[in-house]
């Protein structure tokens, strides 16, 4: 009886076992997989996306797997910084992206990836794995080169051509083949894009070259300098004028670096402002006045930005509401623009921008002797003698074509998109947008409007003056051809930079990714603003794009500042941390954008202002850097602890006027000094400049001797 009891337990337990098996369905596994990875992962940082596919026999899609293969070697997802399980595929496709608005990372562990190693469909994917210094090789290159050599093209060549080395896994040929196959080209036209953005920025920048020549030869400008010259007879009304009309040019920051500079050249120039310090103030008010405008291209970018974000959260909240209570907590840009003002109304200066003041007035060198400007010497400085009749509607036509229809392009080309989108949202049965100015600046085509605008902007400044008579048909398209040509040195840069950024990108050494993981970590909630602002400038100087930075950051930021503040009950979506989290992205953005030589923006304030644009880079660091200073210790420290915006705004500003007046120096005082003492020109420069070549010296003692009979006295003291 014993005996038939156990066998009876066996058969109850296997007949259960059995009926557990049954109630789980047999997975058939997939004829194979395939991997799809990037090609080139930093050691430690998280890609951006890896994707594994199911694959039948006949190359098609395994829809009907869902489940767990045998084993998938080389990745890890971690989630809220721990490790954690991959999860199953859902209709033949696994799908691992890295998310920070969810704190959730995807590793590549290995060179390796290998699905399912021990069948016969096993995928194997290698990845070329890098150190993450490597990553920042291409950027501290392009720096240091930069100053070493005063060159900015050949800082960018070897930059690209590093980056490209690295890429290539150390094959130092090819790595020369894709810097100019690959990377130069590619930003130029970039494949499987239909925008084409890059080429529209390169043609609308050559034709807003082609329109200054027009009206530069034409006369326009030059009765456009005379009727400035009216209501504006000192220097510093010339700098108070240019930064009004950086006001004025709210709406794009391109359209106000290329615009401004163009214009005001040569009403400073005849007014001794360096053209360092037109390039400051062009580029001072460009982006600043663009991400703190309440309509402008740059408006719907960042609510896209913070609405993106806090749907990821689940956070219910009127975006835009949000940006709008973000703006106190601009303090960079805020405090930047009131310093640029101080710096026009008190004619006070100092470090490198004092010098080049000084320079300039004592010695009417507006630009740095010894540096080339493809400006001046494609158009000539006399071009406007060309001109039979000197008319103002020769500068005021063109100049009224190129804003008018810029600004009717956005409207018109953001209304139409809303439009079209409103159609499908329509047939799904979803709510339409609404056609706010706001909406429709966000869907408009900022770089394919200023295409337009400034080709019709550079017909209308010939039409202008053959219609006038101030210039024949023949002469209006030398003019035109010749103003195009004068930009080309300052597009060859902006593609270089370009290339650096890509070369930097997420999809190649994630410079960017490295920044942040090696600057994130455990923060109280009320550094957030600051280390924020701090982090967003250092990876726009390092990538040389704010909007890059603003999509890679305002992410990250809002989602770590949010989920400190959970814990403690504070997880409003407007509280001050939040809006000044979000103040401190775009604020360091901009900041470290102004002192990044391979700033797109950068390279377009000193080619307009007719600068070199090494030289502009150096005079505006300091300025920018002392705004920076401020702006962290009167404003995102404190405003972390709670103290409201508009106490720090006034303080901040209180403190530059006072740096401004106690360290900064008259330009005009020290340039009297020198010439009372007898300094000439080319020992200034000497002192100002230890680093140029002997050769460039005595070519600009003799140029300046010529120029300047009384600076060929001899000094009795050096500078």
């Amino acid at each position: 009886m014993a005996a038939i009891h156990s066998l009876l337990i066996i058969l109850t337990s296997f007949l259960a076992q059995t009926d557990q098996i049954t109630d789980v369905p047999l997975q058939k596994e997939p004829a194979r997989y395939e991997i799809e990875a990037p090609d080139i992962a930093v050691i430690g940082i998280p890609v951006s996306q890896v994707t594994l596919r199911a694959i039948k026999l006949d190359g098609t899609l395994d829809r009907e797997f869902s489940g767990h293969p045998k084993q998938i070697i080389g990745l890890e997802l971690w989630v809220r910084d721990v490790d954690t399980a991959l999860p199953p595929f859902e209709n033949g496709v696994l799908e691992l992206k890295t998310d920070l608005a969810q704190n959730q990372k995807v590793f590549i562990t290995a060179d390796t990836i290998v699905v399912d190693p021990d069948s016969r469909g096993a995928a194997t994917v290698v990845v070329y794995r890098i150190s993450r210094w490597l990553s920042l090789l291409p950027p501290i290159i392009a720096v240091i080169l930069a100053v070493w050599f005063r060159n900015i093209i050949l800082a960018l060549l070897v930059s690209i051509w590093v980056g490209a080395v690295i890429l290539a896994h150390g094959n130092l040929f090819l790595g020369f083949v894709h810097t100019l196959d690959t990377f130069v080209i590619h930003e130029i036209v970039e494949p499987g894009s239909s925008s084409y953005s890059h080429m529209m920025i390169i043609l609308f920048t050559m034709f807003l070259g082609a329109m200054v020549g027009v009206m530069s030869a034409g006369g326009g400008t030059a009765a456009l300098v005379n009727r400035l010259s009216r209501y504006a007879t000192k220097r510093e009304h010339s700098q108070l004028m240019t930064w009004f009309l950086g006001l004025v040019v709210f709406f794009d920051d391109y359209a106000n670096s290329l615009l401004v500079g163009t214009s005001m050249r040569p009403f400073t120039d005849r007014m001794k402002v360096s053209r360092e310090k037109l390039a400051f103030l062009v580029d001072s008010t460009a982006a600043p006045v663009s991400g703190i405008a309440i309509i402008s291209t740059w408006v719907g970018v960042e609510i896209g930005y913070i609405a993106d974000t806090y749907s990821s959260l689940g956070i219910s909240e009127d975006y835009y509401t949000t940006f709008l209570y973000s703006l106190p907590y601009r303090f960079y840009p805020l405090h930047l623009l009131a310093f640029v003002w101080l710096v026009a109304y008190l004619g006070n200066d100092f470090g490198p921008m004092l010098k080049a003041e000084t320079r300039a007035i004592a010695y009417n060198q507006l630009v740095r002797p010894g540096r080339f400007n493809v400006v001046e010497a494609e158009l000539g400085a006399d071009n406007g003698d060309l001109a039979r009749r000197h008319l103002l509607r020769n500068a005021l036509i063109p100049l009224s074509v190129l804003l008018g229809l810029a600004m009717i392009g956005l409207w018109w080309t953001g209304a139409i998109e809303i439009d079209r989108l409103n159609l499908g949202r329509l047939q799904q049965g979803l709510p339409l947008l609404d056609k706010s100015m706001s909406k429709i600046l966000e869907h408009a085509s900022p770089n394919r409007v200023l295409l337009i605008s400034s080709f019709l902007a550079s017909i209308a400044a010939v039409a202008s003056c053959s219609f006038s008579k101030s210039l024949s048909l023949n002469e209006c398209v030398e003019a035109w051809s010749a103003g195009a040509k004068s930009m080309f040195l300052a597009i060859l840069i902006l593609v270089l930079a370009w290339s650096v950024a890509t070369v930097c990108d997420e999809n190649h050494l994630n410079t960017a990714g490295v920044l942040v993981e090696l600057l994130s970590g455990s923060l109280s909630p009320n550094w957030m603003p600051t280390i924020t602002f701090l982090l967003a400038a250092a990876v726009s100087f390092a990538t040389g794009s704010s909007w890059s930075t603003m999509g890679l950051l305002m992410p990250l930021s809002i989602s770590l500042t949010y989920s400190l503040l959970v814990p403690l009950n504070e997880a409003d979506p407007n509280h001050h941390l939040m809006l000044g989290t979000i103040g401190g992205v775009l604020a360091g953005a901009i900041f470290g954008d102004h002192c990044s030589p391979i700033s797109d923006t950068t390279v377009l304030s000193s080619a307009a202002s007719g600068s070199d644009h090494l030289d502009h880079v150096l005079t505006q660091m300091p300025y920018a850097m002392t705004v920076a200073t401020v702006s962290v210790l009167f404003g995102y420290i404190p405003v972390g602890f709670g103290i409201q915006p508009y106490i720090l705004l006034p303080v901040g500003l209180v403190v530059l006027f006072l740096i401004l007046q106690f360290y900064g120096k008259s330009a005009e005082a020290e340039a009297q000094k020198l010439l009372d003492a007898g300094v000439r020109a080319e020992d200034f420069n000497l002192s100002e400049d230890r680093e140029t070549d002997e050769e460039g010296i005595t070519d600009t003692n003799d140029s300046d001797s010529e120029a300047d009979p009384e600076s060929a006295e001899e000094s009795t003291e050096e500078a």
